[in-house]
């Protein structure tokens, strides 16, 4: 089959694919890497949640899929790199024995003048489990490489324009207000260093190796003779490893065993440089907004996340709501 580049994309098609089935194990296992509430650790602990028993982290559900579009057309294709994900809704819980299924839409193409060997292919995603039920909607830009380069001159077509970042509020240095342990005592505003991680060759290719085994992510020579110039960390890796240092950090606030609480997406993300081999990022989240919602008893925290590295470059950067308690 010949290699899909940019210039092959069009809007409009679509890509049916699949499927990859979800065990307990392996939801567990990456749960407690990644991100250890109880409710993607023990099924009892789920049934005392409001997801009703054992599920998977929404990171891994993330993650899955972009195994699913590796092994199905993502390795078959131009790819260069992530640009970052607009939005990702978590729809319904992914539960143990689940085998979910993909349908990607390609939604519009950017040309790009400063790159006129490359351009951006926007895609929009719904992930469903065996019953149809749709439990992740995404949409998501990766740049992919040229067959022919971009004429000097050529005309390049208008693309959407993206809505305005929100207004960020005054950074408060108040870390404990920063977590979403109880609604009424986080404080929009709030901030809190979370950790950091150091992104050694054998801990991105664990990841790698199950969830975006491209080879660039795999294997240091090929890392060299990338584009960008060293073995890389898988984006979603990045993010799962901000979720590790937000949940551990709730840990430190909380005394002990953290209460679980669920999320409905993330939006904004973006990839803003490259995590390479031996990189330490320091991750970091401040409270944004919060507002009460039409569930009784509960409200909606927003937070702006990021993470930065050794040199002061800010890597990675992402909006993301958690449902808090209202009342104790």
């Amino acid at each position: 089959m010949d290699v899909v580049a940019f210039e092959d994309f069009m809007p409009g098609e679509t890509r049916a694919y699949g499927d990859y089935i979800f065990s307990a194990p392996e939801m567990v296992a990456f749960a407690s890497q990644y991100d250890p509430q109880p409710f993607h650790l023990e099924d009892e602990a789920g049934k005392r949640s409001i997801l009703g028993g054992l599920t998977a982290s929404g990171w891994q559900t993330c993650s899955a899929l972009m195994r699913m579009n590796v092994d199905h057309w993502l390795m078959k294709s131009t790819c260069l790199a992530g640009i970052g994900i607009e939005e990702n809704r978590w729809l319904a819980p992914v539960r143990p024995g689940d085998r979910l299924s993909a349908v990607t839409q390609t939604l519009e193409k950017i040309e790009l003048r400063s790159r006129p060997d490359a351009g951006i292919v926007k895609f929009g995603t719904s992930l469903c489990n065996q019953d149809g039920v749709e439990v992740l909607r995404q949409q998501s830009a990766t740049l992919f490489g040229r067959r022919e380069k971009l004429a000097p001159g050529a005309p390049i077509s208008a693309v959407s324009k993206k809505p305005p970042s929100p207004a960020l509020p005054e950074r408060i240095d108040d870390p404990p207000a920063a977590m979403p342990v109880h609604y009424a005592r986080t404080r929009v505003g709030a901030y809190a260093e979370l950790g950091e991680t150091l992104f050694t060759p054998e801990f991105i290719r664990s990841y790698a190796e199950k969830y975006d085994p491209t080879p660039f992510h795999l294997d240091e020579e090929a890392g060299n003779a990338h584009l960008l110039g060293a073995m890389s960390a898988a984006g979603l890796q990045t993010a799962s490893c901000w979720m590790h240092h937000f949940v551990e950090f709730r840990r430190k606030i909380e005394g002990g065993e953290v209460a679980s609480r669920a999320s409905p997406g993330f939006s904004g993300l973006l990839w803003r440089q490259p995590v390479l081999v031996g990189d330490r990022i320091r991750f970091s989240t401040q409270v944004v907004a919060k507002r009460p919602t039409s569930k009784p008893g509960r409200g909606l925290i927003t937070s702006r996340n990021g993470g930065v590295n050794q040199r002061g470059q800010t890597v990675i950067e992402f909006y993301a709501s958690v449902f808090a308690p209202i009342e104790e």
